[in-house]
């Protein structure tokens, strides 16, 4: 049995998706459509706090064991630092890119068609900046986990601080 992954299959460009929307909806559809697109950035705004929690839990961790995960020498140093490190570049990305606000109302264009295409465009550009927080706090927290491996195979280091 093959599963294929479905971000893999072609997608809509943004100008042929704008066409898709006002032929679904309509021309004249102006309050229909800012909802759906409403519903986009919900989604998006919700990933990014779940990304930012995790963030945050990670931040809150290492405040607490930061110490004893680093004790094991310069490797777990350098893994728990590049780890927390990219956590927190992760987190501003978030909170540049994807929570930054300017409101749809705000968004430029002549006509429907091209206020939904520049609207689009903020989306993704949203969406963007999400898969790259994603992916930076991914490399990160495998960094950190590398860190806390370290330690938990030399659980009797002379580094780690007496109990």
């Amino acid at each position: 049995m093959q599963i294929s992954n479905p971000d893999r299959s072609p997608t809509l460009r943004r100008h042929a998706e704008a066409e898709r929307i006002i032929e679904n909806y309509g021309d004249d559809a102006y309050i229909e459509i800012m909802e759906l697109l409403e519903r986009h950035f919900l989604v998006l705004h919700n990933r990014a706090q779940v990304l930012l929690t995790i963030c945050g839990i990670i931040i809150s961790t290492t405040g607490f064991s930061g110490r004893n995960i680093a004790g094991g020498g310069t490797p777990g140093k350098v893994l728990i630092i590049a780890g927390v490190g990219l956590i927190l570049v992760s987190a501003a990305v978030v909170c540049w890119g994807v929570l930054h606000l300017r409101w749809l109302t705000m968004q430029p264009g002549q006509d429907l068609r091209q206020w939904l295409i520049t609207s689009l465009k903020y989306r993704d550009y949203k969406t963007s900046s999400y898969r790259v927080a994603l992916f930076i706090m991914l490399v990160g927290l495998v960094a950190y986990v590398a860190s806390i491996i370290l330690m938990l195979l030399n659980p009797n280091s002379p580094n780690y601080p007496p109990r």
